[in-house]
């Protein structure tokens, strides 16, 4: 199950309770009823996105994750929001961010694009279809991020030269753009926000560089005793290894690479909650991504590289991932 830390959901919780909405009668509509603010495991995002929908449901206000912004805070991001601080400037504080996510949430791939003039932040949602995330959840992603981008800079609050969304467009876009500006663009292959590359290239007033050796170290071995513990993340990296290298990666190639027997690979999955088949279509989406955008292989060799039997197969998928065609997810900006 693809989960995020309690106190990223408490977070939200605070957003939403900001909002009007009761999140304990929320809870338990949804919940049976253990106490996820104090859960180890963290919480399942299946659960945050029905509290989170149902929220606006229930006070009227479809942009209830906007409210975010205000509740946006380092201390949010718990060991990684002092890696984060201690970054020389905002691009590298971004690029921490992308590199250390799975420490918050691992139901999203995050990477960003380097433009000629600017930074891309790219977030998928590989939990579930990215058009069943709820609108509030993502909206709420978005506006920590330009929060958390504005109390790193609070001299220049740099905002956004676009931002994409996944889901359609609303109704009233008002409050979206007095956020994050008119160049929006709805019903995209991912959720995003660009920054200008002059904005990142701004060094941080919390820069420095003897306390950011110390921050990574620490946050990177929290992230190995996370990944190491954890046999998800071993079927992960070893899936991203094998696709990339064009290596068969069925669950016996997966199991046998690892040492232990299919059979015993899938119980130990299912005690984790989670299933072969969605990390192999995670992996293949994540490597989809950087060799459409950032290889010239062709479209056949990619499907090919990644497992896909047939050119059909890989099209389908881009159109379930990305909402459209390999080929047009190449060509798009």
């Amino acid at each position: 199950m693809h989960r995020m830390t309690s106190a990223s959901f408490q977070v939200l919780a605070d957003v939403l309770t900001d909002g009007g909405a009761n999140v304990d009668a929320l809870l338990k509509q949804f919940d049976s009823g253990e106490e996820v603010f104090a859960n180890p495991k963290g919480v399942g995002l299946e659960l945050v996105y029905q509290v989170m929908a149902e929220a606006a449901k229930r006070t009227g206000n479809p942009d209830i994750g906007l409210l975010a912004y205000t509740r946006a805070h380092p201390a949010n991001l718990e060991v990684l929001g002092y890696a984060v601080m201690s970054c020389a400037t905002l691009g590298t504080a971004l690029q921490r961010l992308v590199d250390y996510h799975s420490l918050i949430c691992n139901g999203f791939y995050m990477c960003l694009d380097h433009k000629p003039r600017a930074l891309k932040l790219i977030g998928f949602d590989i939990s579930i279809e990215p058009s069943l995330t709820p609108r509030p959840f993502i909206d709420a992603g978005a506006a920590q991020t330009l929060g958390l981008v504005h109390w790193l800079l609070p001299k220049h609050k740099p905002h956004p030269l676009a931002a994409t969304f996944t889901y359609p467009e609303p109704a009233d876009t008002s409050r979206l753009e007095r956020l994050l500006g008119s160049n929006l663009m709805f019903g995209a292959a991912y959720n995003s926000l660009t920054f200008s590359k002059d904005d990142c290239s701004i060094a941080l007033p919390t820069a420095d560089p003897a306390l950011d050796v110390l921050h990574v170290e620490y946050a990177r071995a929290r992230l190995n005793v996370l990944l190491n513990g954890s046999m998800t993340a071993r079927v992960r990296r070893v899936l991203s290894e094998r696709l990339a290298q064009g290596v068969p990666s069925d669950l016996d190639k997966i199991a046998q690479a690892i040492g232990v027997s299919a059979r015993g690979l899938q119980r130990r999955l299912s005690n984790e909650d989670m299933h072969f088949s969605a990390l192999q279509d995670e992996a293949r989406l994540m490597l989809a991504h950087n060799f459409l955008r950032n290889s010239v292989r062709s479209v056949k060799y990619i499907g090919a590289l990644l497992g896909f039997r047939d050119q059909s197969s890989f099209h389908k998928a881009c159109i379930r991932w990305f909402g459209m065609t390999p080929g047009r997810y190449r060509q798009a900006s």
